[in-house]
């Protein structure tokens, strides 16, 4: 999943493509991903609870997506995979 807050949501279309889901935050992208977060490990549009990784640099929002349940990484994991 991806989230896009503010200019960035002209970049890419809202919606699903391929495995690739793009969510355009209303407000906070943070708040966006936490409430994304929270609905996927609470089972989600399938109602069965998934494992939720999140790639993030800020501290804050590791913070509140852990608290979740959410597994985090820092963006040096995504950078080593390309």
């Amino acid at each position: 999943m991806l989230v896009l807050e503010g200019a960035a949501r002209r970049g890419r279309p809202a919606g699903q493509q391929d495995a690739l889901r793009t969510v355009h935050a209303p407000g906070s992208g943070d708040d966006a991903l936490v409430q994304e977060v929270a609905t996927l490990l609470a089972g989600g549009r399938e109602r069965t609870p998934v494992e939720v990784l999140v790639v993030t640099a800020d501290r804050e929002l590791r913070s509140r997506v852990e608290a979740l349940g959410a597994r985090c990484l820092g963006p040096s994991w995504l950078l080593d995979r390309t």
